[in-house]
């Protein structure tokens, strides 16, 4: 029951500190960078906020006109999102099981939010998110660079390199056609986005 432990862990982790920082936002330059074009490659205005938090990017991605609904893990995030961010359906649920119907959403965005997975639990949720996009739909992700996992802060990371995550998204069946490194040599990312083929 190692994944439970690990997940519970994650998500009374969140709680504490949503309450503790009122939600900071650790992810805002890939935001900033990366929604106008995201928002551009849309074949309609259907999007998943995958990991919401308390609500920063979708606040963000509805000023694109685009109908947003936010999922995470985390109940006091999401009370938070709630309050900040009107219009928008939030609702609490796991990456791995996302709880609405196939082929709903033009895009999904993953801002810094599948790399508190496990790489078997990814796998999981990559079937979801193929699950949850129409055909063609766009698929925005990024991923702490490195190798193996970190605990940070009591959440657990998980940790990739560059050519693993894009084989593993494609072995999902996206294909990849853009991609960016963000974030510096203390903390570095890869930003993905694909498409659902």
């Amino acid at each position: 029951m190692k994944e439970l432990d690990y997940v519970d862990r994650n998500r009374a982790s969140f709680d504490k500190l949503a309450n503790e920082t009122g939600g900071k936002w650790r992810h805002r330059e890939l935001t900033m960078q990366f929604i106008p074009g995201f928002q551009m490659l849309l074949g309609g205005n259907s999007v998943l906020d995958l990991g919401c938090g308390v609500g920063h990017d979708a606040l963000r991605l509805k000023r694109y006109d685009l109908h947003v609904q936010g999922l995470d893990i985390s109940e006091v995030m999401l009370e938070q999102a709630k309050q900040k961010v009107q219009d928008v359906e939030f609702i609490q649920g796991d990456f791995r099981h996302i709880p609405t119907g196939d082929e709903l959403y033009d895009g999904v965005w993953a801002n810094a939010s599948l790399i508190y997975l496990t790489e078997e639990d990814l796998h999981k949720a990559l079937d979801e998110v193929y699950r949850v996009l129409k055909p063609g739909g766009v698929f925005f992700s990024s991923y702490r660079l490195g190798e193996g996992d970190v605990v940070i802060d009591n959440i657990f990371n998980q940790l990739y390199k560059e050519d693993e995550i894009q084989n593993i998204l494609r072995l999902h069946g996206f294909r990849i056609f853009d991609r960016a490194n963000t974030g510096g040599e203390e903390e570095p990312y890869l930003s993905l986005y694909a498409i659902k083929q």
